[in-house]
């Protein structure tokens, strides 16, 4: 590959199969070896609450709050058997000591006391605020409220032990933050309960829509691609093994400034994401600029129109997913967690700014343009449309190596496959992919 072609590129089958063969067997061996390392780290617990943690925190003391009555000792019981994290069953000791069930707490402090020195650290809060112990120092009480995500339950936490030095009502002041923090998560959180149903509820209707007018052309052929398929999956393969290697490329340049260790995510997004671009310009004969111009005419009110309804499908076909697979399919770990635990190292405006950019914008912008731009139109050819729908959407689901969530994944790039065959352009997918990623960095930033 030493010089872009004049041409779109047909390798030689005698040599390009056996190359196909090797980093396919390259890639599955990669692919293997991340899994196994992210199980690993999944089976570690966290150094603190998670998502799913704060979500329930959020559920029991909002339900308390809104109803005034005690919860429910089944409740408890089901959020018991709900948590598997040892900081989240801390921090659902905490909350039942705060509500009402005292002794209930204490039996979970004394089964699941997260592992170590914290854990330990931990059990002398707990007994200091709940059990008359001696109260730890400042350093120690403030590792507790981190570690319990300084939300509503950690400041009670807090206060109780305020209360135990300065006497009865000096932890109100406290009391009454964690009241206001929780109704703003409450509201936050029903508010995106609304939009999420008006969301499904719509994308019902637009699914309807779809199937009832499903013989209808599409509005655009989709982009022609003169590379052969042995060449398109040279450069997907060639594209695959730079993903791999980016993110270790990246640690290694970063490793002498720690400081910057949450930019690693960023330079290995934008370094595969150049390789891949460049290996498809080649293969195609194109310039980078030439490789933008096969995504379209520029984004019209149009596509946004379609990209509302794309939204909306996939919101109401990822619900129906995840309702059928939660029956069989119960993961220990969230999918997430790798962004999760990203996420909370951030420190400052420009890191979650320049993390939010490639999370919601060059990452959307590069995946549509390698899944549904080009890998897509070449499995189409020859009407091949149905397999090229189903394929596209397992390999973008495959492509993240979440198990776990496999299943939502390749449902999501079905519904952006759909969007490029029916609108006829790239940008409503772009704009679907780019308004899903942003609202869960949004969503697991806010309680990061």
């Amino acid at each position: 590959m030493d010089s872009t072609p004049p041409s779109p590129w047909h390798p030689d089958r005698r040599w390009a199969d056996p190359l196909i063969a090797f980093l396919a067997l390259l890639a599955l061996m990669a692919a293997g070896l991340t899994l196994r390392v992210r199980q690993e780290g999944n089976h570690r617990p966290s150094g603190r609450t998670t998502l799913q943690g704060q979500i329930l925190e959020a559920g029991l003391a909002g339900s308390h709050l809104l109803r005034g009555t005690p919860i429910p000792p089944q409740e408890w019981a089901k959020a018991r058997g709900g948590l598997s994290d040892p900081w989240d069953r801390s921090l659902l000791a905490v909350l039942m000591a705060e509500l009402g069930d005292p002794a209930g707490a204490k039996e979970l402090v004394q089964t699941s006391l997260p592992a170590g020195a914290a854990g330990a650290r931990f059990r002398r809060t707990f007994e200091a605020a709940y059990e008359g112990a001696p109260v730890p120092d400042a350093a120690t009480r403030a590792e507790i409220q981190r570690r319990l995500g300084n939300g509503y339950t950690a400041r009670l936490l807090e206060a109780r032990l305020r209360d135990r030095e300065g006497g009865p009502g000096a932890g109100e002041l406290l009391r009454a933050q964690a009241r206001g923090l929780l109704i703003t998560r409450l509201a936050a959180l029903g508010g995106l309960g609304l939009l999420v149903t008006t969301l499904a509820a719509g994308g019902l209707a637009v699914g309807i829509y779809l199937w009832a007018t499903r013989r209808q052309p599409p509005g655009r052929p989709l982009p022609a691609w003169g590379l052969s398929g042995r060449a398109a999956a040279l450069v997907f393969l060639g594209w695959f093994m730079a993903f791999f290697a980016a993110g270790n490329l990246a640690g290694l340049l970063l490793a002498p400034w720690p400081s910057l260790r949450w930019a690693v995510v960023p330079l290995g997004t934008l370094l595969h994401a150049g390789v891949g671009l460049r290996l498809l310009g080649w293969a195609e004969g194109l310039s980078f600029s030439g490789l933008w111009r096969r995504m379209g005419p520029s984004p019209t009110r149009r596509d946004l129109a379609w990209a509302v309804a794309f939204l909306a499908l996939a919101v109401f076909l990822v619900l129906a997913v995840a309702m059928a697979t939660s029956v069989v399919l119960k993961p220990e770990q969230n999918p997430q967690r790798d962004l999760q635990e990203l996420l909370r190292g951030l420190t400052g405006w420009g890191p979650t700014l320049v993390m939010f950019l490639v999370v919601g914008g060059v990452a959307p912008v590069f995946e549509e343009f390698l899944f549904r731009g080009f890998l897509f139109p070449v499995l189409a050819r020859g009407g091949r449309v149905t397999l090229a729908l189903v394929a596209s959407a397992l390999l973008f689901g495959a492509i993240h190596l979440q198990p776990a969530g496999l299943p939502i994944l390749s449902t999501l790039g079905l519904v952006l496959a759909l969007a490029v065959r029916r609108a006829g352009s790239l940008w409503p997918a772009i704009l679907v992919h780019a308004c899903w990623n942003g609202s869960l960095f949004l969503l697991m930033r806010a309680f990061s």
